[in-house]
């Protein structure tokens, strides 16, 4: 496994140093303050406040990426990112000095953080698409494997940390680690030296977000199996999210049963996205990867479902975050050298913006479905939902040629094929006159 990473690092640059570094503190800044943040809101305002909080931090999102989406292909990235957390430190600091001094309002604090609900409605699209920018083509599924591995960290450690902080503490000395860590992952982005954008946007703002919108729906391949991925999501979410206490609790077991099962899901990602997705990758071919990754995951959530003992929740969630490392690596690697450079960060805020809208609407069938069923009625229901779901990946159009191209193939591919929504036409006429 040393060999494997030494591999891996070889000849990605210092750039790509401070780039895992920002990823893993930013994502455990914002997986603590998550923490802190929803047990200051459940303690002292209760369930209705939480309810509140959760949904305009999700509408905020929604609206934010795609309208902000366009800032990603005008500016280097680094420094979006860098801005960007800078702006969540403020708010952290504004949260952070409201529960030091006893101040509890859910308006306030919702105002207050919806600042940095926009603020990473920026940087999430940036953070995803650098990679691209920072490493030739053949060595991008090195840098995103690394970099996965790097989230996965932080995501692991981050409700670890945060849930240590206020137990040992209290939140306001937690919010002030999230504003802490914020600053850090703040510097580590200015550190990464600016790269250029591949063109400069001259037209308006708007008119550079319908142009991604459009170009994003005109592509077959991409627009349906972005329609997958929100299906897929959609069944899944609840899944990963809001059914798993419930089936603890269903088990009469503890609520260390609730945190192994999770860290078993950040295990698996991060042995799957440092190691083993790349292999399997290797062996089975992208395509045929990816569509036993995703039916794997259905059938651990249906044996999540059906199981009876806390082992057997953890051993589920464990494989799935495994597999699923495996999905996203082959999805984001060859979908992201696809895109022209100019066009990544929108392309890259529809799929948040997509993801968040199938997030929101999973729960709320799931929600719909246990006052009608037993949590392992409902459970199991949609493990079998997102099996139908996964056995249509082969339906998206082109999709086995285009997994089965090499980077170097594939990259600037949607371009190559639909010129004229990237503004690339005129290029390809020339070359070929």
């Amino acid at each position: 496994m040393s060999f494997s990473l030494a591999h891996k690092w070889h000849g990605l640059g210092p750039a790509f140093s401070f780039l895992l570094l920002n990823d893993i503190l930013a994502v455990l800044s914002l997986t603590t303050g998550n923490v802190a943040i929803s047990w200051w809101i459940v303690t002292t305002g209760g369930a209705a406040d939480l309810s509140i909080f959760g949904i305009s931090a999700a509408l905020t999102m929604l609206l934010a990426l795609p309208l902000l989406s366009a800032h990603g292909d005008r500016f280097p990235k680094s420094r979006i990112m860098a801005w960007g957390l800078l702006a969540a430190a403020i708010t952290a600091l504004g949260l952070a000095l409201m529960a030091s001094l006893g101040y509890y309002r859910i308006w306030p604090i919702i105002l207050v953080y919806s600042i940095d609900v926009i603020a990473f409605s920026m940087v999430l699209p940036a953070v995803s698409s650098i990679a691209a920018d920072l490493t030739p083509p053949d060595r991008l599924s090195d840098a995103l494997s690394l970099q996965k591995s790097a989230q996965s960290l932080g995501r692991l450690a981050g409700p670890v940390v945060g849930g240590a902080i206020v137990a040992l503490s209290n939140v306001a000395f937690a919010l002030w680690v999230y504003t802490a860590l914020l600053f850090i992952a703040a510097l580590s982005a200015f550190a990464i030296a600016p790269i250029k954008p591949a063109s400069k946007q001259s037209g308006h703002w708007s008119a550079e977000v319908r142009a991604g919108l459009t170009a994003k729906w005109k592509i077959p391949i991409d627009r349906n199996w972005t329609i997958y991925a929100f299906f897929c999501m959609a069944f899944l979410s609840p899944a990963l999210g809001m059914l798993l206490p419930l089936k603890v609790h269903s088990l009469h077991l503890g609520a260390n049963w609730l945190g192994a099962t999770e860290a078993a899901l950040g295990l698996g990602m991060l042995l799957g996205a440092f190691w083993g997705a790349a292999k399997v990758i290797h062996w089975q071919g992208r395509f045929k990867a990816s569509l036993l990754a995703i039916s794997t995951v259905a059938l651990c959530l249906i044996g999540v479902a059906l199981s009876q003992q806390g082992w057997m929740l953890t051993l589920g969630f464990g494989i799935t975050g495994f597999v699923m490392s495996i999905s996203q690596l082959v999805g984001q690697t060859h979908r992201q050298l696809a895109v022209p450079d100019h066009f990544r960060s929108r392309f890259s805020s529809v799929n948040f913006m997509v993801m968040n809208l199938s997030a929101m609407l999973g729960p709320a069938i799931a929600g719909a479905a246990l006052g009608v069923f037993e949590v392992s009625t409902v459970y199991a229901a949609f493990g079998f939902a997102l099996l139908l779901v996964s056995i249509s990946f082969p339906l998206v159009p082109g999709i086995q040629h285009f997994l089965s191209l090499d980077h170097n193939e594939v990259k600037g591919w949607y371009g190559k094929q639909h010129p004229e929504l990237f503004g690339l036409a005129p290029q390809k006429q020339q070359e070929t006159s």
